[in-house]
């Protein structure tokens, strides 16, 4: 009788911590997918829309912004905006671009397109 009261506890903890772990990795995916890239660009450190988020509000066509906190880090990045960013890996969007992110839209894996952890600087150009 001991011994079924004790085998009924693990199985209930082992259920319980199962349960508990599903609930954080809902909780982080949720919050990976709940960005605060609103009407700006945001470039992200890993995979996913996770890790450091970097945004950039631009408030005109052919604006150059440098990247700072994620320079040759960034692996997805989120677009809403109606602007087209060219992602350049070099600082002051010197040389040619060698990606561009069509308006409103996501790339959560910036290794399709050959630019994963390459990104120095961006800039914001009509589409």
């Amino acid at each position: 009788m001991k011994r079924t009261t004790v085998r009924r506890a693990g199985v209930v903890a082992l259920a319980l911590t199962s349960v508990m772990g599903l609930g954080a990795t809902a909780q982080a995916d949720a919050q990976r997918l709940a960005s605060s890239c609103g009407a700006s660009f945001c470039l992200y450190e890993h995979d996913d829309y996770a890790g450091v988020e970097q945004e950039f509000l631009f408030t005109s066509n052919n604006t150059c912004a440098n990247v700072t906190t994620l320079n040759n880090k960034a692996s997805s990045m989120r677009n809403p905006s109606a602007g087209r960013i060219q992602f350049y890996n070099s600082a002051n969007c010197s040389g040619s671009y060698g990606y561009a992110a069509a308006p409103r839209s996501a790339d959560s894996d910036l290794t399709n397109n050959g630019f994963d952890n390459l990104t120095s600087s961006i800039k914001r150009v009509s589409p």
